[in-house]
């Protein structure tokens, strides 16, 4: 390249186009989260099944503002190449600016959360946008967050050149407010009353962001650190080529380490920029296990008293089909106007509703005649347990076990009622006589797995679990601070259209149909509560609902990007990896109740 003009800028050429390309690839692996899945659609040989790459927020936007950059080199290709333009000024290039910020990237690849985020310097200020005409609240950027949410890194290219300079314009004001001082009619003055310059006016302002945007840390609020690399800058006394440095630079750098602000010097080693191959998170050291107390959420209690359970399976599909056509008395007796309305099906006369319910169960018992939901508890809970091990107890929650209570009193057949009454006896029936209750008419042997007694705590919101050691993995903190915002995010809303409602002239029971039911469609109230008590309790829930459990995981995502989260790395030797085995959340396949409504 010696007969080349400007070579460094043909080495940034270089460098953008193999970091455009780079970035093309770069999704970081999502953690493993450790959810144990029994569902028939399980691939019981993919161990990281819930294993996904995850968009970086960002990454597009850096992507562009590379591609912006080469364009312009590319084109100025002739006049960089040609030896005479040795002497003409160098094109203007944000290209060291955004080498700088990928390295950066590579440096914390497994911890970032977005690049190129613009933070509010008073968050409180977007509600009221419209009201200011659209105009954007105060914000400042931050080129990497990193550390998941907990580091904020800005990168600033300026030279000593332009610092300098800086310098000068203040000493001018400095020197014509002194020229000035006996002059009655002097306009006000634009010197310095203290030591100010735009690194200390960026670093001020990132604090002021930082401040007003804390993350949700174990202990509470926490905000983000700081981090300032300044590329260009050299603060030594005396410069490698002889020169004295003006000692404001350094007193600059020390101010910003005064703000709380960590300060780094200087480009990262120079070394090659090649695609960056990020690593996956370690896998449990063991599979996945359940604890030896089980958190039943309201849809297992369903499954467990359900006929299809229990009952004797069909030997074929064609008998399994046929099993739950609806009676004939049923048929008669369902409302004339409402089968008026439903569309039919042509082969049958049946209608909608009563179709998708049989096909349904007809689902459900297929499922059951794969591996039944009673064997793939005892399997996972009781096979080849050491007798050494701590006993297992079933717990649940007031809320759930009144639920499942209402649900099968309305729409349970005889044997169903008569299992839910037995899951949750009362005072005169005894522990033996619930279990005999139970397991009557049961394809399994009595006692086939121990789920009586079923032990009961209060339903959240409550205080901290006393008694509990704390932490526990870093999945069940996270999912602990998303479900307890669920709720109140929830309970908020659903005083809002209370008091909405009653403003419309509507009374209490009109109020309880508004869309503030649910937290969203996939997450009712009473789910989020039966995996937060988990969460707190560090036990494993049972569910049998895949789809609320993949609409917490998108939360948790939601919340860590957000910032909201602070989810601290484990390492091999912390005391968060004995729990790294333990299931936070097991899923099996659901059972109706063997009822047409």
């Amino acid at each position: 390249m010696a007969s080349t003009a400007h070579p460094e800028l043909h080495l940034l050429l270089k460098k953008l186009q193999t970091i455009f390309d780079a970035l093309l690839n770069f999704k970081p692996l999502a953690g493993v989260p450790p959810i144990l899945d029994s569902s028939v659609d399980a691939d019981p040989n993919d161990d990281g099944q819930w294993l996904r790459h995850e968009n970086v927020p960002g990454i597009k936007k850096l992507r562009e503002s590379i591609k912006f950059d080469i364009d312009i080199l590319e084109k100025a290709c002739p006049f960089l190449s040609n030896p005479a333009s040795e002497h003409e000024q160098p094109i203007s290039t944000h290209a060291p600016y955004l080498v700088a910020v990928y390295q950066e990237l590579i440096e914390h690849a497994s911890s970032v959360v977005s690049v190129f985020k613009f933070l509010q310097l008073n968050p409180s200020d977007g509600a009221d946008r419209r009201e200011r005409k659209g105009r954007r609240p105060p914000s400042t950027k931050v080129d990497v967050v990193a550390d998941n949410g907990r580091r904020w890194i800005r990168i600033n290219t300026i030279k000593n050149a332009g610092i300098l300079a800086e310098f000068r314009e203040i000493d001018s004001y400095l020197t014509d407010s002194e020229s000035d001082s006996d002059d009655p009619e002097r306009r006000p003055s634009l010197a310095q009353t203290q030591f100010d310059n735009s690194i200390l006016q960026m670093g001020r302002v990132l604090i002021d962001a930082a401040n007003a945007n804390p993350i949700e840390g174990i202990d509470g609020p926490e905000t983000p650190r700081v981090t300032l690399r300044l590329t260009r800058l050299d603060p030594s006394p005396v410069r490698a080529n002889g020169e004295a440095s003006d000692p404001r630079i350094a007193q600059t750098i020390q101010c910003l380490r005064d703000m709380g602000i960590d300060v780094e010097l200087g480009e990262r080693p120079e070394r090659e920029l090649p695609i960056p191959v990020l690593k996956a998170p370690k896998p449990p050291p063991g599979p996945l296990q359940p604890t030896r107390q089980i958190n039943l959420d309201l849809s297992v209690l369903v499954a467990l008293v359900s006929d299809l359970t229990h009952s004797p399976l069909p030997s074929s599909v064609e008998e399994a089909t046929a099993r739950f056509l609806p009676p004939q008395k049923y048929r008669e007796w369902k409302p004339q106007e409402r089968i008026a309305a439903e569309a039919p099906e042509p082969s049958s006369g049946l209608s909608q509703d009563i179709v998708k319910h049989s096909r349904a169960l007809t689902t459900h018992i297929l499922q059951e005649m794969g591996k039944g939901l009673l064997q793939e508890i005892h399997d996972k809970l009781f096979s080849g347990a050491d007798p050494s091990t701590p006993k297992v107890e079933f717990w649940t929650s007031d809320e759930a076990r009144e639920r499942c209570m209402r649900i099968v009193s309305r729409i349970g057949g005889d044997r169903e009622v008569r299992r839910a009454e037995a899951l949750f006896p009362t005072d005169n029936i005894s522990l033996s006589d619930a279990e005999a209750l139970f397991w009557q008419d049961s394809r399994y042997p009595a006692n086939f797995i121990p789920l009586l007694p079923i032990r009961l705590y209060p339903a959240p919101p409550l205080p901290p679990v006393q008694g509990i050691p704390e932490p526990h993995s870093r999945f069940f903190r996270s999912m602990t601070k998303v479900c307890r915002d669920l709720l109140a995010q929830e309970g908020a809303s659903a005083t809002a259209a209370s008091i909405a409602s009653n403003g419309r002239g509507l009374g209490d029971g009109d109020a309880q149909h508004t869309p503030a039911a649910k937290i969203n469609s996939r997450l009712s109230p009473h789910a989020v509560k039966s995996m937060l008590r988990g969460a707190e309790l560090g036990w494993t829930t049972l569910t049998t609902t895949k789809s609320s459990v993949k609409a917490l995981l998108r939360e948790i995502k939601a919340a860590r990007l957000a910032g909201r989260l602070v989810e601290e790395a484990e390492d091999e030797d912390s005391t968060a990896n004995e729990h790294a085995s333990v299931a936070a959340i097991w899923i099996v396949d659901p059972r109706n109740l063997q009822c047409f409504v």
